[in-house]
């Protein structure tokens, strides 16, 4: 851990920018990784899955750290 994110521990840093997370970025996520899986891009299918409509991918939300981590 860098002396400056050491200094952050405990602090309250506030919200960062709201991204939104369209189902064109999950499409193009999902070509980009080779990961067509249908709980990602089929919505019609999913629309009758576990959470009713498509989901990111797991690492498409921990990709999404990055831009948060220049607010800081």
């Amino acid at each position: 851990m860098t002396a400056s994110f050491a200094s952050l521990v405990g602090a309250e840093l506030g919200p960062s920018s709201w991204i939104d997370v369209t189902q064109e970025r999950i499409d193009a996520f999902a070509e980009a990784t080779e990961d067509r899986q249908w709980i990602h891009v089929d919505a019609e299918r999913a629309a009758s899955g576990p959470f009713g409509s498509t989901i990111a991918h797991g690492y498409l939300t921990l990709s999404l750290v990055v831009p948060m981590l220049y607010e800081l």
